[in-house]
């Protein structure tokens, strides 16, 4: 046999599988790489270390609805230990640790990612979301070790279909259109389209991502053949969620469903219905946030529907409320968001709370940052010989590539971060006083429009400054400014307090 006779045969082992080729194509994408980033980086800081957590802090305090999830999980009754709420995303990160934190990170970057991009990906992200909170209150309610691995797990077991809806959406038009025109199940019309179930290229994606086992052995759970228990917690909160919440279904239809549902799972989630309906509930109202709250898209009716079509099946039991739960207007839950945070760090001033002032620094930048709110904030020390100033830690968008060019000399070299140190008094510029030409100077280089500086001055010495800007918007009013100035104070009160401990 000639060599040439045997190139189709070796052209055609050589090509990728169906999966393969799609996930080549997804990794080739504009916008898929910084996602991935993201959710590698997240899943990879696995120590609870300052590092780890500052790195977590950044990622949680870009998303609003991360920053809500963390804070609402940790007070939570599973975790919840003090009698005051925590309104820090930081103090509740310390209580949950990083590896809890990083999952919820997980599911809720991917929530933000496709839930923008168009209609029918928002409303397969809000099932998605529905899913990873009937997997943790499920798991709660079963006792199982690890609640928030069931939340990952279910915020990932339809990865598959929104990959396919978010990148290929005329094939996705198609596998709908099969099932709505011709009456096909989703299996076949998705087989016919695709040539592979949709859970086959979730598993890849998750594989890339390095996602625990548990997350890829719950998008293959079914009620009969479950790997584990959050498998199987998994599986039947999917399928809990698509029972209740399909569109155009009829009450009838949706307690039918529900019901079978119950009976194809109750085998392996000894659950009551009484404990589903509890259940649902705690799954509506951890979504509601989503729904009402000002700084996310809403959607109040879809909200009401999915609220009304949960009492149509399980009855009494869904106890979820239908509105804004009186929430205060934005200017004013601004304002007591700062006197909150502020509370919360006064706690832990005292050597006697146990917390480490690496600790206190990070609660306090994070309520410069959402008290301000301002973009960046960074908290700069002196060196030990006192000829540097130099970032050691900070927090918010972009932070990570301002902390390595702030290391200034302590001379006429230093610019006007040292300068403004020195100077012992709290500015804000141009709040203040307009900038003088060094400063300007400075300013432009750096593409910053306005920033302050916040001497930390501990038992008569100067040990560094908080240093604070906005990238945008309006310069900030006075009350902001004393705002920021008031948190200052407190860190230089914990670090006088430790050091005369």
């Amino acid at each position: 046999m000639a060599p040439t006779d045997l190139l189709p045969g070796a052209a055609k082992a050589a090509e990728p599988s169906p999966v393969r080729a799609r996930l080549t194509r997804i990794l080739e994408g504009a916008e898929f790489p910084a996602l991935s980033k993201q959710i590698i980086d997240t899943l990879s800081a696995l120590d609870d270390d300052a590092n780890s957590l500052q790195r977590l802090a950044n990622v949680v305090l870009r998303e609003y609805s991360l920053t809500l999830s963390v804070v609402k999980t940790a007070n939570s009754v599973h975790y919840r230990r003090g009698a005051r709420p925590i309104q820090s995303a930081t103090h509740a990160m310390m209580m949950l640790g990083a590896r809890t934190v990083r999952q919820l990170a997980g599911s809720l970057l991917l929530f933000e990612n496709y839930a923008r991009k168009s209609p029918e990906l928002k409303e397969l992200m809000l099932l998605s979301l529905l899913t990873a909170n009937h997997a943790r209150a499920a798991a709660t309610r079963l006792q199982l070790q690890d609640p928030e691995e069931a939340h990952l797990s279910g915020m990932f077991r339809n990865l598959g279909e929104v990959l396919i809806a978010g990148h290929f959406p005329e094939d996705y038009q198609r596998i709908r259109a099969l099932m709505r025109d011709d009456g096909r199940s989703e299996t076949a019309a998705v087989k016919m389209v695709l040539g592979f179930p949709y859970v086959d290229l979730g598993a890849e994606v998750a594989r890339h991502w390095g996602m625990p086992d548990a997350v890829v052995q719950g998008m293959r759970a079914r009620a009969a053949a479950s790997a584990s228990q959050v498998a199987a917690v998994t599986a039947f909160s999917h399928e809990l969620t698509q029972a209740l919440y399909k569109l155009d279904a009829s009450d009838t239809d949706i307690a039918a469903a529900v019901d079978e549902v119950l009976a194809q799972h109750g085998a392996k989630v000894k659950l009551t219905r009484e404990q589903i309906g509890g259940v649902v509930t705690d799954a509506l109202e951890e979504t509601r946030e989503l729904f009402i709250n000002p700084g996310i898209s809403t959607d109040r009716l879809r909200f009401r529907q999915l609220a009304t079509a949960a009492r149509a099946a399980l009855g009494d039991s869904v106890t979820a409320q239908e509105g804004d739960g009186g929430q205060e207007p934005h200017a004013a839950t601004e304002l007591t968001l700062r006197a909150r945070l502020r509370l919360e760090l006064e706690d832990i001033v005292d050597p006697a709370s146990g917390v480490s002032i690496g600790a206190v620094l990070l609660q306090a930048l994070e309520a410069i940052v959402r008290g301000g709110p301002f973009d960046r904030v960074v908290a700069c020390f002196l060196t030990a010989d006192r000829l540097s100033l130099v970032a050691r830690t900070g927090l918010g968008d972009g932070v990570e590539q301002l902390i390595p060019q702030f290391e200034f000399p302590v001379s006429v070299r230093g610019g006007p971060i040292v300068a403004l140190t020195q100077q012992r008094q709290a500015v804000y510029l141009p709040s203040d006083r307009s900038f003088s030409t060094l400063e300007m100077r400075w300013a432009q280089q750096m593409g910053i429009p306005q920033f302050g500086v916040f001497p930390l001055i501990v038992l008569g010495k100067v040990v560094g400054c908080i240093y604070a800007d906005r990238l945008a918007g309006p310069v900030p009013d006075r009350a902001t400014v004393r705002f920021a100035k008031s948190i200052a104070e407190l860190i230089v009160d914990a670090i006088g307090r430790r050091r005369n401990a």
